[in-house]
């Protein structure tokens, strides 16, 4: 949810002043003149280009259980972004660049990019349309449970997303119904010694459609009711493949987006999700679905967030239809000066491989901290845990990632 706008006061320990209580607003989110970028006006809209350079360390590059693999990377990273500023509608841009170099390691070299757009068509001033588009090419991290292990070099894979919706409000109760089209193209891949990695087998569209009915209890909070129906379909099909993979999914749940005075702001929602496999191999999957999202304004200067995720994803792991995955997850932010952030999180999540025998338990944890040098700098300081412990040995990885980050912004 959008946080309040609100004016930031002083910070404690500057002479003279007194921290008053903004606990309305998360610390990330909250304005910081002197050090937010100031953009580029271009008639209508808002121009804002950033630019960065990482340079990290990481001890297990291609997430093996032995035989562990270091290596320094630098990755240089460059997007726009470009928000329009009229009264009624909205138009939003952006695009964006990332090429990483390993100091040892050719072969992971990867290049990443994306474009996309997004807006709101304002019909009345109680029926709006909304819709994005975007395009991406993509790789899958090592860590991957679909990434072929013999592969040379990380799979690469262009997505395609739209998405469409449109509102209408009556009084207090709000009716939303939409939808959601995902296109997956895989690259093939090769051995170190030259034998093809076929990855078309994967390749698939994924259909969503929703419909929401939420009732208003106040501008910036609702109870809702949602269901979503999605048909997964992917292109090869027997006999071309031995096996089809694409499935139905159900689902329905009872939620809220809320904000509790100054003290918290997000959403949660609970319900019910079932899938069906076409493949008689496979078997159906159902149970809860939940999730959430929260900011907790502790103080002034510290604010929690609370994650919580259940979805069944796409898996091409021998034997599986599909997987459960959970996710958990707390991190901190605080504000120590105007200028200085530190954070820190820890994450819990596991894997059942549906029809296969695979389980895997994640655990991952965070820290660093945000220096901002004025509008137009800032620097950046993170260190990364991921361990992944499943009952499939070969599957196990543990790595650690220290990263520095230098980032421009105009």
């Amino acid at each position: 949810m959008a946080s309040a706008s609100g004016a930031f006061a002083q910070q404690a320990g500057e002479a003279g002043t007194e921290l008053s209580d903004v606990r309305g607003q998360s610390v990330m989110e909250r304005a910081r003149p002197g050090y937010d970028a100031a953009g580029i006006r271009a008639g209508g809209f808002m121009v804002y280009p950033t630019a960065s350079v990482t340079e990290a360390y990481e001890d297990n590059i291609y997430a093996t259980p032995t035989n562990e693999t270091d290596d320094f990377i630098t990755t240089l990273r460059a997007g726009v972004a470009v928000n329009s500023t009229w009264s009624r509608h909205a138009l939003n841009l952006n695009a964006g660049l990332a090429q990483q170099f390993y100091a040892d390691n050719g072969d992971e070299d990867r290049f990443d990019w994306n474009v996309g757009a997004g807006g709101t068509l304002d019909i009345t001033s109680m029926t709006a349309l909304s819709g994005s588009l975007s395009y991406a090419q993509r790789h899958e991290d090592r860590g991957d449970p679909s990434s072929p292990a013999a592969a040379n070099e990380p799979i690469e894979y262009t997505l395609f997303t739209g998405t469409a919706a449109l509102s209408q409000n009556f009084a207090r109760v709000t009716a939303t119904v939409g939808g959601e089209y995902l296109d997956y193209d895989y690259d093939d891949s090769a051995t170190a010694g030259g034998v093809l990695i076929d990855q078309d087998f994967r390749d698939r569209e994924e259909f969503i459609e929703r419909v929401r009915l939420a009732y208003n209890l106040s501008p910036d909070t609702n109870i809702y009711v949602e269901g979503q129906l999605d048909q997964r379909e992917y292109d090869l099909q027997p006999p071309v493949v031995a096996v089809t993979r694409d499935s139905d999914g159900r689902q329905i749940v009872v939620g809220s987006e809320f904000r509790l005075t100054n003290l918290a702001q997000g959403g949660v929602y609970v319900g019910y999700q079932e899938r069906d496999y076409d493949a008689a191999a496979f078997g159906d999957t159902d149970g809860l679905a939940y999730g959430a999202n929260v900011d907790w304004f502790v103080t002034p200067l510290t604010t929690v967030i609370f994650t919580a995720d259940q979805s069944v994803q796409e898996t091409t792991i021998g034997g599986a239809s599909g997987y459960d995955r959970q996710r958990f997850g707390v991190d901190v932010d605080h504000e120590l000066m105007r200028n200085l952030i530190l954070s820190g999180g820890a994450s819990y999540g596991s894997d059942d491989f549906g029809s296969s025998a695979r389980e895997d338990d994640l655990i991952g944890a965070s820290a660093g901290l945000l220096y901002l040098l004025n509008r137009n700098f800032d620097v950046g300081l993170r260190y990364t845990f991921e361990d992944r412990d499943s009952n499939i040995a070969a599957a196990d990885y543990t790595r650690n990632v220290v990263a520095l980050t230098l980032t421009g912004k105009l």
